[in-house]
C-alpha cells in the first residue's frame, strides 16, 4: 500500500488507478474510498505549495521532467513560465506535444497516411484547426506531396506514416528529397511499445529508425515521451540547416498516449537560419581570375533558386559578358530568353556543349553537380571556381582552384562587387566583345530550336512527342509551373525564367512515382499559378493516388500523361548497352513493353475521381487542352491520356511480349 501512496502523490498513476490497485490490495470499497480522501487531502496541500514555485524550463532543469502516464493529472506550471520570451510550458500527451511543437515550428499543413497509435495526436487535431492534416491514400505519392509544396512554398511542413511499414513505402521519396536537398520532416512512430520492444512484436524492427540514416540528415529517436518536442525541434533544424535535407524522427507508440510536461519553443528561438558569406580572400582570387579570363563560363544551380538569386546570377554574367550553362538540376535557375544563356548542358560533362569551346576559367554558382560518367563534369584544364554551401562535395572530384562557402546571394553580392573594382574600361570593351559572340550564338541556337517543328512525323498519329511539348508550351500561362517527370522528353519551347515567368520542377531524384504527388504539392502552396504535370505512362502508374488528393482538396492542376505504352527509357538504355545483341537482332525485349493489353489512364483518373480523356492527334489534343482549362477555372483538376509513338531502335509496331499465359494451361477452370 505504501508503494501505491506514492506512486499517486508524484503524480505517476490516476484516482482512478489508486483506488483499483487498494481493493486489489485486499481493501473493501468503502475502505478504498476513505484511504483516497485522505490521500487526496494530502495531495492539495502539496501541490499548493507547488504552486508558488517558479517555472523553471526544461534546459535548465538539473534533473529531467518526469513525464505523466496519460490517464494521470499532473500540476499546473507556474506562471513565471510565461515571462521566458518564445518558450511555452505544455502539459497533456505526447500526441498533443508533437502537435504544439509543429504549430511553433510554423508548420501549416501535416501529410499522411492513416495510423491508429497517432490517436492522441489526431485528437489535439480537433482543437488546432491552424495544423491542416492531409489524408494521402498511399505514403510514396503523400511524402511526394509533402516535398512539393515545401519546395514550392518555402514553408516547413511534415509527413507522416504508420510505423516502419509506411515508413517502407515513402522511403523512395524520402530518397528523391535527399538527392534534391530538400527540407522534408518524416515521421513514423515504432509500432513496438516502450514496455516490450525488443520481442519480435508485431510490425517491429530493430533499429527502424537507423534505415533511413544513409539517406537524411538527421534521424532520432526520443528516448522519453517528454523528449517529443525536443526531437521534432531537431529534426527541423537540421532539415532546414543549409544545405538543405531530409530529416527522420521516431519514438515507441505508447508516448504518444502519455501525459508529458515539456517546453514548447517557437522556431525563430531554436533556427537561425544561418546566412555565410565567403571568405573575402577567396573572393579577391576569384574576381581576379574573371576578368582576367579569355572565355570565363558561368554554370547555374539550384542554389540560386532557393536564395532567389537569379537576378544576381544574371547581373554577375552580364558585367562579365559570360555565357551562362546549367548541368542536370531540379530547377530552371536562369532565363533561358537570356542572350547569355547558351543552353543546358546536354550530356555527362562541359565538353559536349556546343559553345563555348575554349571556357578558360569556369565558375560554378550553387549547382550540386550529378556526375554520372566516369569523367569529370568540369574537365581538367580550366581554373574552377566553385560557390555554394554545400561544402561537403566540393573539390571530391573536380579540381578547384578557388572554394567559395557561402549563401550563394551573398557571395554574389561579393563577389559583384570585387569584379566591378576591376573592370577598366579596356577590361568592359573586351567584355562587351565577348557578350556580343554569346548573343550570336544564342541567337542561332534558338532558331535552329524552332525547326523542331519542321520533323516530317509532326502531324502524325500517335503523336511524337516534341509535338505534345510544343503544343503545351504554347498553351501554357506566361507564369505557369511545369513538373515534369516525363522521362527523356525534351523540355523545349518553354522559355523557363525563374524570375516571374515559367517555372520548372524536375524529377533530380529520380525515384519514379513523385510527378502527381509533387504537382499537388506545388498547386496547394501556389494556388493563383498554373500547375501542368508532365509525365510519362511508367512513371504516372507508380504514383497515382495523388489524383485522388487533386479531387478531395479541389486542386485544380493539368495532368498530361505521354504514353507510349512502354518504358522508353530504360529501352533505349539496354540497346545502347548491348547494340548488336540478341534482343536487337530477335526484337524479344522483356523489360519495357507495357501494351497488351493497354492501360487507359483516363479511366484510372476517374476512378480517383478526376476527369479525364484520352488524346490520338495534334488536333485533339489543343481541343483537349482547352477543356483542361475549362476545368481548371471551376477549381477541378483534369487529365489527358495522350498517346505517343514508341521511337529508336528495336521497336515493332505491335512489340513482343513474352508467351506467359496461365488460363491455356490450367487443369481445372477455376
Amino acid at each position: 500500500m505504501r508503494e501505491l501512496v506514492a506512486q499517486y502523490l508524484s503524480h505517476s498513476m490516476s484516482r482512478r488507478r489508486f483506488v483499483s490497485g487498494l481493493t486489489k490490495a485486499g481493501l473493501t470499497a468503502t475502505a478504498a474510498q476513505s484511504v483516497l480522501g485522505a490521500v487526496t487531502s494530502v495531495s492539495a496541500a502539496q501541490g499548493a505549495g507547488a504552486g508558488t514555485a517558479p517555472y523553471v524550463p526544461q534546459g535548465a532543469a538539473t534533473a529531467p521532467v518526469p513525464y505523466l502516464p496519460h490517464d494521470a493529472a499532473g500540476p499546473t506550471p507556474g506562471a513565471a513560465s510565461a515571462a521566458v520570451p518564445g518558450v511555452k510550458p505544455f502539459q497533456g500527451t505526447g500526441g498533443a506535444a508533437f502537435a504544439e511543437q509543429l504549430i511553433a515550428c510554423g508548420v501549416k499543413y501535416v501529410f499522411g497516411n492513416s495510423a491508429s497509435e497517432d490517436a492522441q495526436f489526431y485528437e489535439a487535431l480537433v482543437d488546432r484547426p491552424q495544423l491542416k492534416y492531409v489524408l494521402t491514400p498511399h505514403e510514396g505519392p503523400g511524402a511526394a506531396m509533402a516535398a512539393g509544396y515545401i519546395k514550392a512554398s518555402g514553408e516547413p511542413a511534415v509527413v507522416m506514416q504508420a510505423g516502419v511499414v509506411g515508413m517502407m513505402n515513402a522511403m523512395g521519396q524520402i530518397f528523391n528529397s535527399w538527392k534534391e536537398q530538400t527540407p522534408l520532416v518524416v515521421y513514423s512512430y515504432r509500432t513496438d511499445q516502450s514496455r516490450r520492444a525488443g520481442r519480435d512484436g508485431f510490425e517491429e524492427v530493430a533499429n527502424q529508425e537507423q534505415l533511413a540514416q544513409p539517406i537524411t540528415k538527421y534521424t532520432w529517436l526520443a528516448r522519453r515521451p517528454d523528449m517529443i518536442p525536443e526531437t521534432v525541434r531537431r529534426a527541423f533544424k537540421a532539415a532546414w540547416t543549409p544545405p538543405f535535407g531530409p530529416a527522420y524522427i521516431s519514438w515507441h507508440s505508447d508516448y504518444n498516449d502519455d501525459r508529458v510536461r515539456a517546453d514548447i519553443i517557437s522556431q525563430d528561438q531554436f533556427d537561425p537560419r544561418m546566412r555565410v558569406r565567403p571568405n573575402p580572400e577567396e573572393v579577391s582570387r576569384a574576381a581576379k581570375l574573371l576578368v582576367e579570363a579569355r572565355m570565363p563560363l558561368l554554370i547555374v544551380g539550384d542554389e540560386i533558386y532557393k536564395a532567389k538569386a537569379a537576378p544576381k546570377a544574371a547581373k554577375l554574367a552580364e558585367l562579365l559578358g559570360m555565357p551562362v550553362t546549367q548541368v542536370r538540376q531540379l530547377y530552371a535557375n536562369f532565363a533561358e530568353t537570356h542572350p547569355l544563356w547558351v543552353g543546358n548542358t546536354p550530356a555527362a560533362n562541359l565538353n559536349s556543349l556546343t559553345f563555348p569551346r575554349n571556357a578558360d576559367v569556369i565558375i560554378n554558382i550553387g549547382n550540386k553537380f550529378q556526375h554520372n560518367g566516369p569523367a569529370p563534369i568540369v574537365p581538367r584544364g580550366p581554373k574552377f571556381i566553385d560557390m555554394r554551401i554545400d561544402f561537403a562535395s566540393m573539390g571530391n572530384v573536380m579540381l578547384t582552384e578557388v572554394p567559395l562557402v557561402a549563401d550563394v546571394a551573398l557571395g554574389l553580392d561579393d563577389l559583384y562587387a570585387a569584379v566591378e573594382q576591376l573592370m577598366t574600361p579596356a577590361l568592359q570593351a573586351k567584355a562587351a566583345a565577348r557578350a556580343a559572340e554569346v548573343k550570336k550564338f544564342a541567337e542561332q541556337a534558338r532558331t535552329l530550336r524552332a525547326l523542331v517543328a519542321n520533323n516530317p512525323e509532326w502531324d502524325q498519329s500517335p503523336l511524337i512527342a516534341d509535338r505534345v511539348t510544343y503544343e503545351i508550351a504554347k498553351f501554357a500561362d506566361a507564369d505557369a509551373i511545369i513538373v515534369n517527370e516525363a522521362g527523356s522528353v525534351a523540355m523545349h519551347s518553354f522559355d523557363f525564367n525563374p524570375t516571374g515567368g515559367r517555372e520548372l520542377f524536375y524529377y533530380y531524384g529520380s525515384h519514379l512515382g513523385s510527378g502527381v504527388g509533387t504537382a499537388a504539392g506545388v498547386k496547394l502552396a501556389r494556388p493563383n499559378q498554373q500547375v501542368i504535370c508532365l509525365v510519362g505512362d511508367g512513371s504516372f502508374i507508380f504514383g497515382p493516388t495523388a489524383l485522388w488528393n487533386m479531387a478531395r482538396l479541389e486542386l485544380p492542376v493539368i495532368v498530361v500523361i505521354y504514353n507510349n505504352h512502354a518504358y522508353s527509357g530504360p529501352h533505349s538504355r539496354v540497346v545502347a548497352n548491348v547494340p548488336s545483341g540478341r534482343m536487337v537482332q530477335t526484337g524479344q525485349f522483356v523489360h519495357d513493353y507495357l501494351g497488351d493489353p493497354d492501360m487507359n489512364m483516363a479511366d484510372i483518373a476517374r476512378g480517383f475521381g478526376v476527369a479525364g480523356e484520352v488524346v490520338e492527334t495534334p488536333a485533339q489534343l489543343r481541343e483537349a487542352l482547352a477543356r483542361a482549362r475549362a476545368h481548371t477555372v471551376e477549381g477541378k483538376p483534369y487529365l489527358l491520356d495522350v498517346q505517343v509513338a514508341r521511337r529508336g531502335v528495336g521497336w515493332a509496331e505491335k512489340p513482343w511480349v513474352p508467351p506467359i499465359r496461365l488460363a491455356a494451361i490450367r487443369q481445372k477452370r477455376v
